[in-house]
C-alpha cells in the first residue's frame, strides 16, 4: 500500500515510504436509533517518522510541519485545511479522501529506544458543517 497525504495553505506533502495505515471512519452516535444528523467524518493516519534530510537540498520531514499544524490555535484559519489522501496499489489508486475543511483532532509522536525508529498517528477531522464537501473516489490509475 502507497499512501500520499497532502493539504493546502502551505502544502504539506506526506512522503509515500512513510506510510503505514489509514483509517476513514463516518462517526454516528452509538446510542441513536435512526439515522441522524449529528455524524462526523475522521480521517487517522499512521506513519514512520522519517530521518530530516533538508540538510541534503532535499524537503524536510513532513512530520515536523504536521505537528507545526497541530498546534495552532481553532480561531486561526490556518487550523483549518484541505486534505487529500490517496491508497495506492498497483499504480491504481483504489481509495482518494478529500477532505476540505479538515482539522487536527490529535497528533502524537512515539519513538522506540532499541531502533530508534519514531512513529506518529494523525487524526484529522472534517467540519462538521461541511461534511457534505468530502469526497471520497476510487478505482482510476494514477
Amino acid at each position: 500500500m502507497a499512501l500520499a497525504f497532502s493539504t493546502a495553505d502551505p502544502e504539506i506533502t506526506l512522503e509515500e515510504e512513510s506510510a503505514k495505515k489509514i483509517i476513514f471512519k463516518v462517526e454516528i452516535p452509538p446510542d441513536s436509533r435512526a439515522r441522524t444528523k449529528d455524524v462526523g467524518v475522521t480521517l487517522t493516519l499512521v506513519g514512520k517518522i522519517l530521518a530530516d534530510t533538508a540538510s541534503a537540498g532535499n524537503a524536510a520531514d513532513s512530520t515536523a510541519k504536521i505537528m507545526a499544524w497541530s498546534v495552532v490555535p481553532s480561531e486561526k484559519k490556518e487550523a483549518y485545511r484541505s486534505v487529500k489522501v490517496k491508497v495506492k496499489s498497483g499504480g491504481i489508486v483504489t481509495r482518494q479522501y478529500e477532505l476540505p475543511n479538515a482539522f487536527i483532532v490529535d497528533y502524537s509522536e512515539d519513538f522506540d529506544n532499541a531502533d530508534g525508529i519514531g512513529e506518529f498517528t494523525l487524526t484529522l477531522k472534517q467540519m462538521k458543517n461541511k461534511l457534505a464537501d468530502v469526497k471520497v473516489t476510487g478505482g482510476f490509475s494514477e
